[in-house]
């Protein structure tokens, strides 16, 4: 008898393991809810929906629900997330039948549309008709979730219906349509919108088609991309040639003569290269510091510090928080640029890589320059055409800019460490602020809830790039939380286009910012690391 007690044991608790296992869960989702429905901060909510990620059930699916309509952009986009990792029917059918399905939420745009995306990828095939159904809706911000849901199920029968979008006169419309077939994955399906659309009337939309020429690897989208090698101006020409490049592995340089000669006689024997191929082509192009606008500098072309540019709008926004004053302590850390300074000062090599930016941009250029620490100071309230007198008077205010906040005072080591940096308010760094800035929001909106969703207006500058350069995390603003930071950047962005480069001047740290500069098909350069 003495022998069976423990096996005894082991049945007893291996019939309680579950139970108790059980009751913390619900436990855990009853105490997200108390918590959740008293935060006042968005980044308590925020924090609160990330508990219930990976537990999968349906009451957890429900706990959710208040996130899905909150008032913060963040937390909403949080919340689709997590609902969007749990596979389960029940939850799936939960969301269609009786949130969806409820009259009473009918005119809840903001649930709807979160419920529609999250549906999309939850891997359950029966979601293709809810989701389908939602294109006919008349409210923006359902119909976009309704077009990214449908490429998520990568379902081939939704490409004739978005085939159409692609035409759509509405850019937000025709982006998030081709970032759908892009997708699902179907060359077939997607060819003829994808083809139509290099031709589309709004530049951000022919953008993102010579982008899906390159995914989809699309054959019939090589003489499209020539066509706009030829036609277009600035960066969409860079595009087109390095997509070119990049799904062919030919590289016959910028003349769209000796490209169109070529393709004449290869056309009909061509294959398009394997996949891995491409996918290689494209890293390489990323991590040697250039961009999907040129692999190597053409006619035209413009370079700030190692990066590549063919665009004849852009904006440099530079960091003169107070620790740019801090100097670089190897100079052999500086080898990335190819060139020496007088100073190791990170803000004077900055400026010295502007100006010498500035000096060889063409007068068909448009450019503008932001200055940001706490505030933001722009050198002029629009772009200006980079001719003779607007490259010198840029030359000179960017010379005349200064480290922000900084205490001269204290030993070398602790100015040097950043022990002496800061020290006023005027010299920390707003992130938030400048980037929101590079991208047309207006200053008097910081701070205000965010309620909106994605924003599909006209641009209010007329940027198709940005030269982001910091050097180092937030300190100050509306948010300091750099997850916080790229959500709203991606709120406002994900349907104007804007490509938006780092470059990021320090020894340590850059994860946040290469991850944004990735989000926004922009490159990563990381100086001094």
């Amino acid at each position: 008898m003495r022998s069976a007690r423990p096996l005894l044991l082991i049945v007893v608790l291996a019939c309680l393991l579950p139970a108790a296992a059980f009751d913390d869960t619900a436990e855990t989702i009853a105490n997200v809810k108390r918590f959740y429905a008293k935060a006042e901060l968005p980044r308590e909510r925020y924090e609160a929906v990330l508990v219930l990620k990976g537990m999968n059930s349906l009451d957890a699916a429900q706990a959710l629900a208040p996130a899905l309509e909150d008032s913060d952009f963040g937390v909403r986009r949080a919340a689709i997330e997590v609902l969007g990792g749990f596979h389960r029917e029940d939850v799936a059918r939960w969301l269609v039948d009786d949130v969806l399905g409820d009259h009473k939420n009918s005119r809840k745009t903001l649930l709807r549309a979160a419920v529609i995306e999250a549906i999309g990828t939850m891997e359950q095939p029966f979601a293709y008709e809810p989701c389908a159904a939602a294109l006919s809706e008349k409210d923006m911000e359902i119909k976009l979730a309704a077009i990214t849901s449908l490429g998520n199920l990568k379902n081939p029968a939704a490409c004739p219906a978005l085939t159409t979008i692609v035409a759509d006169p509405d850019g937000a419309l025709a982006l998030a349509a081709l970032d759908a077939l892009a997708a699902i994955g179907s060359a077939e399906g997607a060819q003829s919108a994808v083809v139509s659309a290099l031709s589309h009337p709004d530049w951000r939309v022919r953008a993102r088609a010579i982008q899906a020429v390159v995914t989809l690897r699309l054959k019939a989208g090589v003489s499209g991309l020539i066509d706009r090698m030829e036609q277009e101006d600035g960066r969409l020409r860079g595009d087109a040639l390095v997509a070119l490049k990049t799904c062919t592995t030919w590289n016959l340089g910028s003349d769209p003569a000796a490209w169109r000669t070529w393709w004449a006689k290869a056309e009909s024997a061509f294959v398009m290269p394997d996949p891995a191929k491409v996918a290689a082509a494209l890293e390489k192009a990323k991590s040697s510091g250039h961009t999907q606008m040129a692999v190597a500098k053409s006619a035209g072309d413009k370079q700030f510090l190692t990066i590549t540019t063919a665009s004849e709008s852009m904006l440099f926004v530079i960091d003169v928080s107070g620790s740019m004053d801090i100097p670089f302590g190897d100079a052999e850390r500086l080898k990335v640029t190819g060139r020496t300074y007088p100073s190791l000062q990170r803000l004077a090599i900055v400026k010295e890589e502007l100006a010498a930016t500035i000096a060889d941009l063409p007068e068909t250029t448009s450019f503008n320059i932001i200055a940001f620490a706490t505030e933001v100071k722009p050198w002029k309230k629009d772009p200006v055409r980079a001719n003779i007198l607007n490259k010198d008077a840029a030359t000179q205010w960017v010379r005349k800019l200064q480290p922000l906040g900084v205490t001269k005072g204290g030993t070398s080591f602790e100015v040097a460490t950043g022990m002496k940096v800061e020290t006023s308010s005027d010299g920390a760094t707003n992130t938030y602020l400048a980037l929101m800035s590079s991208l047309g929001e207006n200053a008097e909106d910081y701070g205000k809830p965010r309620s909106e969703g994605f924003v599909t207006d006209t641009p209010k500058n007329t940027y198709d790039t940005v030269f982001f350069l910091t050097d180092g995390e937030p300190t100050v603003g509306k948010t300091v939380d750099m997850y916080e930071i790229r959500r709203e950047v991606q709120r406002v962005n994900q349907y104007r286009g804007v490509q938006i480069h780092v470059i990021y001047v320090g020894e340590f740290g850059g994860e946040d910012f290469e991850k944004l500069a990735r989000e926004n098909h922009g490159v990563f350069v990381k100086i001094g690391g």
